[in-house]
């Protein structure tokens, strides 16, 4: 898979850390500057070490299922993205997750827990696409890391209905990245991204 492609792919798993780094700093009057670090960076840490865990379980059954790897990274890659749109769309409202302090302890764990589930599926799309899991570990947690950092920096700004289409497009490249490993595999097409 192409550095590009992961950067998208990182792109599109941070949305949920964007959407709620946004929404953290809309609940908190002022959020101090080792806060705001100590949750970005626990975000960039829990994605990518969900996408190592789901590289090395997808490399222990990638003999068995190499006939037909490309569709199962097709259907991850679709089933995360549409969900992503799904939600998004739905509007759940994060007030619930108010109620508990976000930015430490089981509220921040539930947090980063809860936003990175989807590498894990995309952990296994990598095994499968035999991707330099190092690399693209370190690219989703670094991408993460600043996209939720941005997320904070703009919460004040930024209302929860554009958080929302945050969630939509990364959820759509998500999609994109799926039918790209598709065609590659299955049409034999060649697509730079």
């Amino acid at each position: 898979m192409s550095l590009l492609s992961v950067i998208f792919i990182a792109l599109g798993l941070s949305a949920d850390c964007f959407a709620v780094s946004i929404g953290i700093a809309c609940t908190h009057a002022s959020i101090k500057s080792r806060v705001i670090w100590r949750v970005a960076g626990t975000f960039g840490l829990f994605q990518a070490g969900m996408v190592v865990i789901g590289f090395f379980a997808g490399l222990s059954v990638i003999d068995i299922i190499s006939a037909f790897d490309h569709w199962i990274a097709f259907g991850l890659l679709l089933f995360i993205g549409v969900r992503m749109i799904y939600e998004a769309l739905q509007g759940e409202d994060d007030q619930e997750l108010v109620k508990l302090d976000l930015t430490r302890g089981f509220g921040l764990l539930g947090v980063a827990v809860a936003t990175s589930i989807d590498a894990l599926a995309v952990g296994l799309a990598f095994a499968v696409e035999e991707t330099n899991i190092g690399l693209a570990a370190l690219l989703i947690g670094l991408v993460s890391l600043a996209v939720s950092f941005l997320g904070f920096k703009l919460g004040n700004r930024i209302s929860f209905m554009a958080s929302r289409w945050v969630g939509v497009a990364g959820g759509l490249v998500l999609v994109f990245i799926g039918l790209k490993i598709l065609a590659e595999h299955t049409l034999g097409w060649d697509i730079l991204l």
